[in-house]
């Protein structure tokens, strides 16, 4: 059984690493997800309880109304190592200043109170003249209702089957499932007309057999868990949130080039983007005509949240690759990216904007000083130890190469200043 255990799990790793390129630098990201519908004009809105079964339906609202509060939705820990058996580490975002909670959500009881008092839906049904009653009472912009149905089944199984022993055992099996059906329809209220309607069904399993059929999940768990899908449909609906991508960083192999973008790539996976960025716009720059340079450079600018910019660096990947779909695919998020930052804009909620230094020195060549902080490296007006010392630099600090000349490299300085070191020098 060890053996044949063993045999599966090494037949898994190599099944793993012959998919998983020796070269690919990937960074997992979360990024702004563009909703299916945008309201430029909905500031303020309510969420009714959802009609049909009565526990489900209050369960779907309060699950709405949590998620429509929450300032990351989207973002959650992340596992890490071989097929995510590692520990969780905290999901990143290099996003700034978005926050998910882009609506002002009044309490479900509020909703409730106004009902009773007005004597509204006595009947048992709301339908959207009513909703926009209650809305304008509470001075809402648009209200949300709904309906929602769920279905629980519970089957008990046996199936006979032979040890490796040589006995005869019978395995017995519980199998719990719940299922789920629900609409949503966005109401404006200065006009009572639906603005957006959604469906959405999911489903939850649970199976447990032999001595472990006791600790199958009951069926308010799995109840929980279906509408948590619900919910999550019907907010990312109509509001902006989070959304994790894996960028697959291209390798560039232009000789010139390469060791500069594998450093690049080093920067993004450590999210030092202050370093990442000037190399990835220079290498474009030095091989405009390559796609996989201009994919790159997008990457950048997309999980920073410059996305004018990330559209225009996959369009030009896109047009000299046509049929690469991680282009297209990169390309068609960027632009949901900005339609949300247009959205974010007309609601009085930008995001931060980053600034980046420029690309001139991004691809010279650099060379480190040997010695520790301590040390002193002299730096000389010309390349010859005879003339005249202009600066003494602690070692280990880093300089741009102008040119070497023999052995000696000029440097730049700051200030604009420039000056010689000896090769003996560096590192």
């Amino acid at each position: 059984m060890r053996l044949k255990m063993h045999v599966f799990m090494m037949s898994l790793l190599l099944a793993w690493l012959i998919q998983l390129p020796a070269y690919a630098q990937k960074v997992d990201c979360y990024v702004l997800q563009a909703p299916v519908k945008q309201y430029n004009n909905i500031k303020k809105i309510g969420v009714m309880e959802f009609s049909g079964n009565k526990d489900a339906g209050q369960m779907l609202a309060d699950q709405i109304i949590a998620r429509l509060l929450q300032e990351d939705r989207g973002i959650k820990d992340q596992q890490t190592g071989f097929l995510g058996l590692g520990k969780a580490v905290e999901g990143v975002t290099h996003i700034k200043g978005f926050k998910t909670n882009v609506y002002s959500v009044i309490e479900r009881n509020q909703i409730n109170e106004i009902l009773k008092e007005q004597k509204l839906g006595l009947s048992g049904t709301i339908d959207e003249s009513t909703a926009a009653r209650v809305g304008a009472i509470l001075g809402l912009d648009a209200i949300i209702l709904g309906s929602v149905n769920y279905e629980k089944k519970e089957d008990n199984t046996s199936k006979k089957y032979v040890g490796f022993d040589g006995k005869n055992y019978t395995k017995n099996c519980k199998i719990r499932k719940v299922t789920s059906t629900a609409s949503m329809k966005i109401v404006e209220v200065s006009t009572a007309e639906i603005i957006g309607v959604e469906t959405a069904s999911f489903e939850s399993e649970d199976k447990k057999c032999d001595e472990e059929r006791a600790e199958i999940l009951n069926y308010n768990q799995m109840l929980n868990n279906v509408l948590s899908g619900t919910a999550r449909k019907f907010v990312n609906y109509f509001t902006p949130g989070y959304t994790l991508v894996r960028f697959d960083m291209e390798k560039i192999k232009l000789k010139d080039l390469k060791k500069k973008a594998d450093e690049a790539g080093d920067y993004l996976e450590s999210g030092n983007l202050k370093q990442a960025f000037p190399l990835l716009v220079a290498i474009y720059e030095a091989d405009s005509y390559n796609p996989k340079a201009a994919y790159n450079a997008g990457i950048i600018h997309e999980m920073t949240g410059l996305y004018d910019d990330a559209v225009n660096y996959y369009q030009i990947a896109s047009q000299l690759d046509p049929a690469n779909q991680l282009y297209a695919d990169a390309l068609k998020r960027a632009e949901g990216g900005v339609q949300t930052l247009a959205f974010l804009e007309s609601i009085d909620k930008p995001i931060e904007t980053y600034t980046f230094s420029g690309t001139g020195d991004a691809l010279a060549e650099r060379i480190v000083l040997k010695g520790k902080s301590s040390d002193r490296v002299d730096i000389y007006e010309f390349p010859d130890s005879k003339s005249d010392a202009i600066a003494k630099i602690p070692g280990g600090l880093e300089f741009v190469v102008i040119e070497q000349q023999g052995d000696w490299y000029r440097i730049k300085l700051i200030n604009n200043k420039e000056g010689f070191v000896h090769k003996r020098d560096v590192n």
